[in-house]
Order: C-alpha cells, then structure tokens, then sequence
C-alpha cells in the first residue's frame, strides 16, 4: 500500500505545469493567466519495481489537470486521475486494484519575478480528496509545495523545487510527513524539441528508506499550445522504483 500511495503522490507532482517547462516532477512558478486555461494529461504513467522475488507494476492514464488564472499572479488547478491500477506480490502475497482514483485542488501564488535575472518563486498549497478507496487509501492528504526558476543562459533554464506532504502513513492510524527535493535543467534545441535531465529525493518522518532518482525527457512541440513530453527515471535507492516512465499532453488555450 505505501508504494502506490508513493506514485499516486508522485502522479499529483507531474500535473500541474503552467508553462512549458520540460520537467515532468520540478514544477514551474509561472502561473496561467486570467481568461486562459491549460489542459494537461498523463497520457500513460508506468512504474516498475523489484526487489528480489518481490514485485510491483502499477499504470496510470489520463491523470487530468486543468488550470486557469484568477490573477496575474494566481491561478487554480483541479485535477483526477481517470484510472490506476496496480499489482504487487511481496513476500507471496499479491495484490491487484483498479478503478478511478482521487481529486486533486491546488493552487499557486508567483509571488516573485525578476525581469533582470529571469528568476521566478512561487508558492503552491495542495490538497486530495479521496474519491475512491479501492486504488486510493481512502483518505484526505495535502502539502505545500515551493517551485523556483532562472535562465542561466540563452535557452538554458534551471529549476528546483523544495516539497512538504502530510500523508496517511502506512499502518492506516496517522499522518507522517514527507520532505522532498528536485532541481532540473532544461534546453530547448529547436522550435520544436527540447530535453532536459532531472534529479529529486525525499525522505518521510515514518521511517521509511531515503528515496532517490534521475531521469531524462524530451518534449516535442506541434504549436505554441501543443506539445507533448516523455520521460524515463531510474531509482538510485532502496526507497526509490526502480523504473517510472510518462507520457504528457499539453494543451493552452
């Protein structure tokens, strides 16, 4: 159960972009201007882990996000997740669930820009309702979390992220939180194509082992307001799967 209530938290973080940044974990400080709206979908999301005889597979598609501005400086996203399922077999027992997952409600304040160093912070409150406990765990989580942002040079940007998440731990009679990190650097070679390399780790209060991955992506761009985004990640740790791999659509208008 920890580790799907791991991706289903992992699934929120790759939702919610609101500029094409590449990155599918680091999340941007820009916001969605008023009167516009940006639709974001995980189109497919697979994580693979396996630790000796122990195995878990778990797959995610249509994780939906759709943001739009209330100020320059705000917007509000609301999210769900149109189906998951997951399998594991550990230490012989196993396990599969499928079914509609949860609804996210975020929202996000870009309470600094600098026009002379292209540097941007903003902050991000979030909470899920469960809406559904057979793929979820049936209860009411949140965060916060704070996303920053800067061009080091020409098309080169830097971003990272510092996160904090209040989740039901995994005995089922409390709350632990859990601390995370990401940074990212991103290029944008063409018009049309970018690629970006990505690093994050976490660690929870409940005990459980250090998490840590990196992972690569490219993004191919129809428009202004299309494009698509996919990546790989490796987990470097105990803590970590061994393999997440996703595939986004990103729509503005």
């Amino acid at each position: 159960m920890y580790r799907f209530l791991r991706l289903l938290v992992a699934l929120g973080l790759l939702a919610g972009l609101a500029t094409r940044l590449p990155a599918q974990i680091t999340e941007s400080p820009v916001t969605v201007q008023p009167g516009h709206f940006l639709l974001e979908a995980d189109v497919l999301a697979l994580t693979l882990d396996r630790d000796g005889d122990d195995k878990y597979t778990a797959f995610g598609a249509g994780l939906v996000f759709l943001t739009t501005g209330v100020t320059r400086a705000l917007d509000v996203q609301v999210g769900a997740q149109l189906f998951l399922s997951h399998d594991y077999d550990i230490e012989g027992i196993s396990d599969s669930d499928s079914g509609v997952g949860d609804v996210y409600l975020r929202t996000k304040w870009h309470f600094y820009e600098s026009t002379s160093t292209w540097t941007s912070v903003a902050v991000m409150p979030y909470v899920k309702f469960p809406t559904n406990g057979g793929v979820g765990n049936d209860s009411v989580e949140g965060g916060v979390i704070v996303p920053w942002e800067t061009r080091v040079w020409g098309d080169v940007r830097i971003a990272a992220m510092a996160q904090v998440d209040i989740r039901r731990n995994a005995a089922d009679d409390g709350y632990d939180s859990h601390w995370s990190a990401s940074a990212a650097a991103t290029r944008q070679l063409t018009k049309q194509i970018g690629l970006y390399a990505e690093g994050a780790i976490g660690k929870s209060s409940g005990g459980e082992d250090f998490e840590g991955l990196l992972g690569a992506g490219a993004t191919y761009a129809l428009s202004d307001n299309l494009w698509f985004d996919l990546a790989a990640y490796h987990g470097l740790s105990s803590g970590a799967d061994d393999w997440n791999y996703v595939l986004r659509f990103n729509f503005g208008f």
